[in-house]
């Protein structure tokens, strides 16, 4: 192909090196990856977009996805590093239709847990937190988004019942029990000591019954900011009835 201007000597080389980073397998561009390579090549300047092209994580992003090696899914790329890249070629994925759109503050959770996960050693105690965040705090979280946007609030306070959980397991283990082993008098240790932070706890604790994974014990009354099934506001509680006098 020859190209009459500079710009449109750029638009072609833009448009042979996204042939090439894009390629299938089988010498044409991933069909899945049409719509983006549309759009990056109606964009302004191609000369910034061959500038990008050449970033060594951006090439290893983009043949990943195309031959399948990286899923091209959202929980896919939130294995992905660097972050930043990764959060733009999102963005141009999603303003193009290959990805659905999501909360921006799910986004961001999902990319905290992943690296919160990693700092986890002991393979148990991962696998308990990752299955907790995935079955129950992201199908809140995603249920929550498809009302209304969430807030940071929202997700600020579930990364605390992340560490906190993390927290809990790790203290457990020092006393010598699993979850599966957790007793009465470990739940009012774990209180006694702070009761304040160690608030956000509770919801991993009442996963951890409900799934069978932990005796059902009982929870200080005070602590119980929400129901077990529903995480709803719990009713407040009330003072006994006077005795007689």
């Amino acid at each position: 192909m020859r190209c009459a201007s500079a710009a449109a000597a750029q638009h072609c080389t833009l448009a042979d090196t996204l042939a090439r980073l894009l390629d299938d397998g089988t010498g044409r561009i991933a069909s899945n990856f049409l719509p983006l390579v549309k759009i990056l090549l109606e964009m302004d300047r191609p000369k910034s977009r061959l500038i990008w092209l050449r970033n060594p994580n951006v090439v290893r992003l983009l043949r990943g996805l195309a031959t399948g090696s990286i899923p091209l899914t959202h929980d896919g790329l939130h294995q992905e590093t660097p972050w930043r890249t990764v959060t733009h070629l999102r963005d141009l994925l999603m303003d193009s239709g290959v990805l659905p759109r999501v909360d921006w503050q799910l986004l961001l959770y999902q990319r905290w847990l992943t690296e919160r996960l990693a700092t986890i050693e002991e393979p148990e105690h991962h696998q308990l937190l990752r299955h907790f965040a995935i079955w129950h705090q992201l199908r809140r979280l995603r249920s929550k988004a498809e009302k209304a946007p969430l807030g940071r609030s929202q997700t600020n306070h579930t990364k605390q019942e992340v560490t906190q959980a993390g927290g809990f397991l790790a203290w457990l283990a020092d006393r010598g029990r699993t979850i599966g082993q957790c007793q009465q008098a470990d739940i009012d240790a774990w209180h006694t000591e702070s009761l304040a932070t160690r608030r956000p706890s509770q919801s991993f604790l009442r996963w951890c019954m409900r799934t069978g994974r932990m005796a059902r014990l009982t929870l200080p009354p005070a602590v119980i900011t929400q129901d077990p099934e529903t995480d709803a506001p719990a009713p407040p509680a009330r003072d006994p009835p006077p005795g007689p006098q």
